[in-house]
């Protein structure tokens, strides 16, 4: 019987002063044996060099990398197996994620799209802000002078 694939979502911190080509070599691993195990990696996202909140074997910063994918118990044993022996992983934590879970939010929106709407609804957001600050000031001021 076939093992049900399920999806999961993978954050790793390599040290904060490996070079690409350490990177690159946890990525080949880890597509390899994701080709091995038949899994399916649908989402990678490298979040760059980031200052740890606690030193992690010697490290105080670290490269987080965030992987999601669709894969049977057995890639995800192995996978844990290879990240804790590899000495360009200092941590990694695996979080199951819903049945239901839709890959297609993880695909990247048009750069075009996001430039346009951002500063409209960062625009608005200030101005209604500017808007209610005077007139909550205003309030204050009422309430103190009928006192």
């Amino acid at each position: 019987m076939a093992e049900e694939m399920r999806k999961y979502e993978l954050l790793y911190i390599h040290p904060g002063n490996l070079d690409d080509e350490g990177v690159k070599k946890v990525e080949d691993r880890l597509a390899e044996i994701a080709e091995r195990y038949g899994a399916r990696i649908f989402y990678r996202d490298d979040w760059g060099v980031k200052t740890l909140a606690y030193r992690v074997k010697k490290h105080l910063e670290g490269r987080y990398i965030l992987l999601r994918f669709a894969a049977t118990n057995e890639f995800l044993r192995e996978c844990e197996r290879h990240l804790k022996i590899m000495d360009e992983v200092i941590k990694f934590i695996t979080v199951r994620l819903p049945d239901d879970y839709d890959e297609a939010k993880d695909q990247p929106a048009a750069a075009d799209d996001e430039a346009v709407e951002e500063p409209a609804v960062a625009g608005e957001a200030e101005a209604a802000v500017e808007e209610e600050a005077p007139a909550a000031a205003a309030a204050e001021v009422e309430a103190e002078a009928a006192e």
